[in-house]
């Protein structure tokens, strides 16, 4: 069986499970394939860069030159497959997608559902983003061209690469935690640790979470890696406890992917009986950019500490929804923005922002932690408005594992 019979194969199994999506016809050249788009008017095609001379791109440019749909790409990790997805988006190509992922994809769920939502994303998308307007004025009036899209080669490129690479970062073992203390002012003592990723790769480098995260949720990948830190910052607090280092709680951030996975109790609860951990000492933290559906969140927020786990919702005023997130789900800490504490001494409205926070937690029986915290003036300001948990390169920037002791020591 040849690679296109056999991606073929893939597509079709793929398709069957979903009943919005229909697998209409297959063909083997541009020429086909615009008797088609003509005849059966398809809302989305897929191209196989795997056509022999440059076949696939051939289609692409026919089908955007005479009646543009939208296309996905289906693109294979060569150097030359990086090159003709590179130049297919270029041309017109709304998405693409590894063809090596969806043939592993048929052993899970993730990636294939991954893919099935990519492909309706395009169909509801069209090519709106394909062909933006651009304004031609010919000195009477101002007419609308359609023009090719502006893609940076090299941006697409350290995209795929960054995918590629991910998708064996658990296997070849490239993840790291660090961990960054919380402090109770009012004992200096060191009450948890925000465990945070890295990502080291041989080839395309040190990647900041900023930069790979967002690609982890787009390819299905963020809920392995997410389970891998679950289990890593477990693993490694009750590592320190039975070293016999002071208990304190590990928070984890959530995804929002991970956040709406049914699973995600059960895969929690798994994971703390596989460690040992008490649930008291594992904190999971949620954003304001989750951007879901309250009574839904309020759920499984309330499974989550059904375990007994503690609920923080992380980076908090910087959305428009923070009271009424307050409001609607049963959290047990807020987390301010840093963005509200850097100069907080010299703010004025910062620090009635932050003073008005520290007395609704109160009142609202939430802990709170002051986020960023980097001078002394800052700390001040906070121990005189009664915050009693901080965090910031004022006490310590995120440490590796083998240098904690050391920093609890420094601390103590």
């Amino acid at each position: 069986m040849s690679r296109l019979e056999r991606t073929q194969g893939v597509i079709a199994t793929i398709l069957k499970q979903d009943e919005q999506l229909i697998l209409s016809e297959v063909v083997a050249d541009g020429s086909a394939v615009l008797a088609c788009v003509f005849r059966d008017r398809p809302d989305l095609i897929l191209i196989d860069m795997d056509l022999p001379d440059l076949l696939g791109l051939s289609a692409l440019q026919l089908i955007m030159d005479h009646s543009p749909i939208p296309v996905i790409i289906l693109s294979t990790l060569t150097s030359e497959g990086s090159a003709q997805t590179i130049q297919a988006m270029r041309f017109g190509a709304v998405d693409y997608f590894h063809k090596e992922m969806l043939v592993s994809g048929l052993e899970g769920g993730g990636v294939v559902t991954y893919f099935l939502e990519r492909c309706k994303l395009a169909v509801q998308n069209g090519v709106k983003g394909v062909y933006p307007a651009t304004t031609h004025t010919d000195g009477y009036m101002d007419s609308l061209q359609p023009c090719a899209p502006l893609i940076n080669g090299a941006l697409l490129q350290r995209r795929m690469d960054i995918e590629s690479h991910l998708r064996h970062a658990i296997s070849k073992e490239e993840f790291n935690l660090v961990y960054q203390p919380v402090v109770d002012i009012s004992t200096s003592c060191v009450v948890g640790m925000e465990c945070l990723l890295r990502w080291d790769n041989v080839d395309v480098g040190f990647v900041p979470p900023s930069e790979f995260i967002s690609i982890a949720e787009e390819s299905g990948l963020i809920h392995d890696i997410g389970e891998w830190v679950l289990r890593e910052a477990c693993r490694q607090n009750r590592k320190w406890q039975l070293s016999g280092l002071p208990p304190m709680f590990v928070a984890v951030n959530l995804s929002r992917k991970q956040f709406n996975d049914s699973r995600l109790s059960g895969i929690i609860a798994t994971i703390l009986e596989e460690t040992g951990l008490e649930p008291q000492y594992l904190e999971i933290e949620i954003t304001e950019s989750l951007s879901v559906d309250a009574r839904l969140a309020a759920d499984t927020i309330g499974k989550l500490k059904e375990l007994g786990l503690r609920i923080a919702m992380d980076d908090f005023g910087t959305g428009y929804s923070s009271l009424g997130y307050l409001r609607d789900l049963p959290v047990d800490k807020i987390k301010i923005d840093q963005s509200f504490i850097k100069g907080l001494q010299h703010g004025q409205v910062n620090a009635i922002i932050v003073s008005t926070m520290l007395s609704m937690a109160n009142q609202l029986n939430l802990s709170v932690v002051a986020e960023g915290v980097e001078t002394e003036e800052e700390l001040q300001v906070l121990r005189e408005y009664g915050c009693r948990f901080v965090q910031g390169y004022y006490f310590s920037k995120p440490v590796e594992v083998r240098h904690i002791e050391e920093m609890l020591y420094q601390l103590a």
